[in-house]
């Protein structure tokens, strides 16, 4: 056994409390990189200690291997209920089974905890476990419980620390994200249908695929990787596998070594081409779906975004895969072709709400709005409330009427931008400037008297029944640059 973090340990401890106080489904959300497996078997030794077995359900084969390797290597006996892998016994102290074959075979009598992995995908059969079972304590994992029914079958959310935390921390690598033009992307993307997906609302994937894979911006994502992509170990999120692999060819055209990888792959293929490409001989790997879960290379530096989606959980899904440490990895780029950064912000803006959530449609429609903007100079993205690009150095120039746009390169995004912040950025300022007063004990004249000094109006009363929030980068440093103008206009 290993020895946890405070993070990690105070997350057992929450759990612990959870059940103390009656609740037997919880979730528990943990981002990338902060040990939701490391976690997973510490219970499971703790429930060994106290006699107890352990069921832990994946949705995906590839799950199941790797969640087996993890309890073996901390000293569990482990059992298989997969398929053709089936393999187990009541001397296991952990079974990994996958959904599948629990609905197809049922699983074992004699467990005594369950722990659901990747529970924002539940599945009916987890129901029906969960309602078949209900004495005991099931505990869901997910680093991104966005699923809104989720409520009706967990009554407690434990929360651990969050992407910017864990950045500020040391645990997860910052950052750098480069995006396309907003006009551009929404004129490719006006008219597709959307609905219900197994990761929420989202854009129809045929009809994505049609509108992506065009043979310009195909190879806008090749000719954007040489400029931008430093030569590093990257990962492409493709809309379907005719787009996987057509970004696939124009990389292979232009000399650069790169490979497909989907779900029908065969094993012993599989692992070649990720041996390959953590060795670096492969440079670009491109997938749907198998790179966004349980898809651990940490290598990889750089990610291409080729997939807009709608679903907050499946961008940090995919995000996620670029923010893992590695040896001599000081930071992640982000070459957004898909329009996803604005719209849903950096990995440090991503916060899990409630599961019963009573002021959830605000949330929601919150999460619609565009999170960032993006340097007209060099299609950095920045902070909405940003003056000057930190990538370039470039002040935010003024918003222009007419818009060049040239086939999706990563500059000129943002540029229709009026500007002019909405209720919702105005709201979000006045919120977050509450927390900073009540973090450093300024009275409510300070948050009304910024406020007006930014907007040159006075917030709503209305607005006070609102919780305040942690205010983001842009915001300290408006602050900042505040009070340094004030402190000089005293020395004067």
């Amino acid at each position: 056994m290993y020895d946890l973090y405070p993070h990690q340990q105070q997350a057992i401890e929450d759990l612990r409390e959870g059940f103390r106080q009656g609740h037997k489904r919880q979730i528990l959300t943990m981002p990338t990189g902060a040990g939701k497996t490391v976690v997973a078997g510490a219970l499971a030794t703790s429930a060994k200690q106290h006699g107890k077995r352990v069921l832990f359900i994946v949705h995906m084969r590839e799950l199941v291997l790797q969640a087996v390797a993890h309890f073996e290597a901390i000293g569990l006996r482990t059992g298989i209920l997969q398929g053709e892998n089936t393999d187990y016994s009541r001397d296991d102290d952990v079974i990994v089974a996958s959904i599948q074959t629990i609905a197809s075979r049922s699983a074992p009598m004699w467990i005594d905890i369950v722990l659901i992995d990747e529970v924002h995908i539940l599945y009916r059969m987890h129901v029906d476990l969960m309602e078949h079972w209900n004495a005991l304590p099931f505990i869901g994992l997910s680093a991104t419980p966005l699923r809104e029914d989720l409520g009706k079958h967990f009554s407690n959310l434990v929360r651990g620390p969050s992407v910017a935390w864990l950045t500020e921390n040391g645990f997860l690598v910052p950052v750098r994200a480069f995006c396309p033009g907003a006009d551009h992307m929404s004129k490719i993307l006006d008219g597709i249908r959307c609905g219900t997906t197994p990761m929420g609302y989202d854009f129809n994937q045929k009809q994505l695929g049609e509108a992506m894979n065009r043979p310009e911006l195909v190879g806008d994502i090749v000719s954007t990787w040489q400029k931008r992509g430093e030569d590093r170990q990257t990962l492409c999120f493709a809309v379907n596998k005719p787009h996987s692999r057509a970004i696939v060819d124009d990389f292979l055209a232009a000399g650069i070594s790169a490979a497909h990888i989907e779900d029908k792959t065969p094993d012993k293929d599989r692992r070649d081409i990720i041996g390959r490409f953590r060795s670096g001989s492969i440079k670009i790997l491109s997938s749907v779906g198998v790179l966004g879960i349980g898809f651990d290379v940490p290598d990889a530096s750089c990610l291409i975004l080729a997939r807009p989606t709608k679903s907050e959980a499946l961008d940090m899904q995919q995000k996620g895969r670029g923010i893992r440490r590695a040896d001599g990895k000081a930071d992640c780029i982000m070459l957004d072709h898909a329009g996803n950064v604005i719209t849903h912000g950096l990995p440090i803006h991503f916060e899990v709400p409630d599961l019963d959530d009573r002021d959830r449609q605000r949330n929601s429609s919150r999460r619609t709005q565009d999170k960032m903007v993006a340097c007209s100079n060099c299609g950095a993205a920045m902070e909405r409330t940003q003056l000057t690009c930190p990538a370039c150095g470039i002040d935010r120039p003024a918003p222009q009427s007419d818009v060049l746009v040239i086939d999706g390169q990563l500059v000129e995004f943002g540029s229709n931008d009026t500007g002019e912040p909405d209720e919702d950025d105005r709201l979000d300022c006045y919120l977050q400037l509450r927390w900073y007063a009540k973090e450093h004990g300024y009275k409510s004249g300070w948050v009304a008297h910024k406020y007006r000094e930014k907007f040159q109006t006075w917030p709503p009363r209305s607005w006070q029944s609102y919780a305040p929030e942690p205010p983001s980068p842009g915001l300290l440093r408006w602050i900042k640059s505040r009070n340094i103008a004030w402190a000089k206009s005293k020395r004067r």
